[in-house]
């Protein structure tokens, strides 16, 4: 339907885990590059379509899933915190702040915004 309306915006879903390497984590690495290759090649593919290819690449993100996994840490607040020092602001991210971004993409705000993956990592990708 896009592409015979000839505009639209895709959103895929990859992670920071797409931009840069995750150690111990060998398959999501992988497998995260891979949603990063595949935006950017359908962003070239179709760029005369008027659709629009972009990817969301948080880093840790406060979901129920991390919660519960917190919740086995003998500590739960101290496993929050190991958790969040990958981001240099030391917090994980709401799943709000990851739908703005889906929105933004999604407006007619972005554009110009194609072939691009938007880090919502709070500066994990930065390096430490």
């Amino acid at each position: 339907a896009m592409l015979v309306r000839r505009s639209g915006s895709v959103i895929n879903l990859a992670s920071i885990g797409g931009l840069v390497a995750v150690r111990d984590r060998l398959a999501y690495t992988a497998t995260k590059h891979a949603v990063v290759g595949l935006t950017r090649a359908l962003a070239l593919d179709h760029s005369h379509t008027g659709v629009r290819f972009n990817a969301i690449c948080p880093g840790r993100v406060e979901t129920p899933f991390v919660r519960s996994r917190l919740a086995e840490y003998p500590d739960p607040e101290k496993g929050y915190r190991e958790m969040a020092s990958t981001q240099l602001n030391g917090r994980m991210a709401r799943p709000d702040e990851i739908a703005a971004a889906a929105l933004y993409l999604a407006s007619d705000e972005a554009a110009m915004v194609t072939g691009s993956c938007l880090s919502i990592d709070g500066g994990w990708g930065a390096g430490k």
